[in-house]
C-alpha cells in the first residue's frame, strides 16, 4: 500500500493499476515500460538527519506545524507573545452604538483587537481614559510595571490640545527612550518611550483612525518585529500608475492599490481621499505605498515601496 515499507530484495514498485490481470489470474501484462527504482520513496531524500528545519527567528506558520508533526519533533522554544495593553482617550469616546452628535465611535480599539491575529501580540482592553484620568493612567502604568505587561498602547491625546495628557503623565517615568513627534502623515503625533532598565515600552498613537492604524502599522509592528528576534520587514516594489506629489520634507504613507498587469508587473494608484479621517479609501486600499522624504514630486512609472496592511510581507517575501 502507498506508504509502505519495500520488503528486502525488492527495488521498484509498479502500481496496481498498471498490471492487466490475465482471466486464469495466474498471468499479468504490463504494457510500460519498467524503470529500476520507480515508485520508491528514500529515507531521508527530503530531510536528513540533522538537518535544520526552521531557522531562529521565523514565524511559525502551518506549514512549519506539518514538517515538525511529520518529522517527529514535538517541542519547540519560542518567544513569548508580547501582551499589549491598550486605550482609547477622550470624552467623547463611546461604545454605544446609538451616539448623540459630539460623541465619536470607538473605533480603534477594534481595529487593534482585531491585528492580533496578524500581529502577534495578545491584545488586552484597558477601556476609555477620559479627559481628566490622569492619575489612573498614571497607575495603570505603574501597575503595569509589576504585570506581564509588555506594551501600553494609547490611541489620542497625544498632541497638544489641552486634555492631550499622555506625553506629561509618560515623562514623569523614568526613560531610557523617548520621542514624540515624527515628520510624517498621516500619524505626525506619534509618541514613543522605552522604560529604563525594563522590556516595556509605552506608544501614544493619535486618535484620528487612519493615523492611529498607519502609525500602529510602522512604528508599533516594527517594534513587534524587534522584540521578537525577527529580521526587519522588506518592502516590496511596484510601479506607480499616476503621478503623486507632498511634501518634500515629510514621509507620506499613501493608501494604495496593488494591480498586476497582463505579464505579472506589479502596479500601484495611489487612491484618491488621502486625508487621514477618510475611511472609504483605507477600505478600498489592499496595501501601504511609502512615499519618502526628500522627494516631493513621483512620475507614473516609478518604482514605490509598498506594505501589506496587515503585516503579511515577511511572511510572502522571504
Amino acid at each position: 500500500m502507498t506508504g509502505a515499507l519495500i520488503p528486502k530484495g525488492f527495488d521498484t514498485i509498479i502500481p496496481i493499476e498498471k498490471i492487466i490481470f490475465h482471466p486464469n489470474n495466474k498471468h499479468i501484462s504490463i504494457d510500460n515500460k519498467i524503470k529500476k527504482n520507480q515508485h520508491i520513496r528514500y529515507a531521508g531524500s527530503d530531510y536528513k538527519k540533522k538537518d535544520l528545519i526552521v531557522k531562529k527567528g521565523t514565524i511559525i506558520q502551518p506549514f512549519h506545524i506539518l514538517a515538525f508533526k511529520t518529522l517527529g519533533v514535538i517541542t519547540i522554544k519560542v518567544k513569548k507573545v508580547p501582551n499589549i495593553l491598550f486605550f482609547s482617550t477622550g470624552n467623547e469616546i463611546s461604545n454605544n452604538k446609538n451616539i448623540v452628535n459630539w460623541k465619536v465611535r470607538n473605533s480603534n480599539s477594534h481595529y487593534i483587537k482585531s491585528l492580533s491575529n496578524n500581529f502577534l501580540f495578545n491584545y488586552i482592553d484597558g477601556g476609555i481614559l477620559r479627559d481628566k484620568d490622569e492619575k489612573f493612567f498614571k497607575k495603570e502604568i505603574e501597575k503595569s510595571i509589576k504585570s506581564k505587561i509588555d506594551i501600553i498602547i494609547t490611541s489620542g491625546a497625544v498632541s497638544a490640545g489641552k486634555h492631550d495628557f499622555v506625553p506629561s503623565v509618560v515623562k514623569k517615568f523614568n526613560l531610557s527612550n523617548f520621542f514624540k513627534g515624527v515628520s510624517i502623515r498621516p500619524g505626525k503625533p506619534i509618541l514613543f518611550a522605552k522604560l529604563k532598565g525594563l522590556d516595556k515600552a509605552i506608544f501614544g498613537l493619535p486618535g484620528n483612525p487612519i493615523s492611529s492604524s498607519a502609525c500602529f502599522r510602522f512604528f508599533v509592528y516594527p517594534y513587534l518585529l524587534n522584540i521578537l528576534g525577527i529580521k526587519s520587514e522588506k518592502p516590496f516594489k511596484a510601479k506607480l500608475k499616476n503621478d503623486y506629489s507632498k511634501n518634500k520634507k515629510i514621509i507620506r504613507f499613501i493608501k494604495a492599490r496593488l494591480t498586476s498587469t497582463n505579464d505579472g508587473k506589479l502596479e500601484l494608484q495611489a487612491l484618491k481621499g488621502q486625508e487621514s479621517f477618510r475611511i472609504k479609501s483605507f477600505v478600498e486600499a489592499n496595501v501601504w505605498g511609502l512615499f519618502k522624504d526628500g522627494q516631493s514630486e513621483f512620475k507614473k512609472g516609478e518604482l514605490i515601496d509598498c506594505y501589506s496592511p496587515i503585516g503579511s510581507n515577511i511572511n510572502i517575501f522571504k
